[in-house]
């Protein structure tokens, strides 16, 4: 596990995009929006094949690169927005920030489990087929974790079967 600066171009739709970047992100995004494509840097444990899951289950179209020196090169002539994107790398130290979050677990390696902030939710939705009566079965907090995984989901996002769901989630 190993922290990593990104830049992401996400072309087309552009809506709610930041808040899918930031729930993936360590820090901050800094972000150049213009009409139709969105520029954004941040640092994130995840890896470039789950980001790629992330944004491809959000139905985006979009570029992702690693900004390691030794395999990525980026430059804006407009000093000020290079500044706004890139500046950040001058004052983060990713080694020291994978140090810092391992001397914060207390416990034995052994017996560390960490969650992965990405997950495929709309897999693990359709591979536990759901139906009113498994739900029924279900008490509060397991309905409250369904309902909340839905909505993470992003309700727009919701096929016609989850939307049926949420009446008998909220009983």
């Amino acid at each position: 596990m190993r922290f990593r600066n990104y830049c992401i171009v996400v072309m087309g739709d552009t809506k709610g995009v930041l808040d899918e970047i930031t729930k993936i992100s360590e820090t901050k995004p800094n972000v150049l929006d213009a009409k139709g494509i969105l520029i954004a840097t941040f640092s994130s444990i995840a890896e470039p094949n789950e980001l790629t899951e992330w944004f491809v289950e959000n139905n985006r179209s979009f570029l992702i690169f690693d900004l390691n020196k030794k395999s990525s090169g980026f430059n804006i002539v407009k000093k000020e927005i290079h500044e706004g994107l890139f500046g950040f790398l001058k004052n983060i130290d990713i080694d020291e920030m994978g140090e810092k979050f391992i001397r914060t677990i207390d416990v034995d390696s052994d017996s560390v489990h960490v969650e992965p902030k990405i997950k495929p939710l709309r897999n693990s939705l359709k591979e536990n087929k759901l139906d009113p009566k498994k739900i029924e079965e279900m008490d509060s907090n397991e309905k409250e974790s369904l309902l909340n995984q839905l909505i993470e989901i992003g309700l727009e996002k919701l096929t016609e079967e989850d939307k049926k769901l949420l009446p008998l989630l909220v009983k």
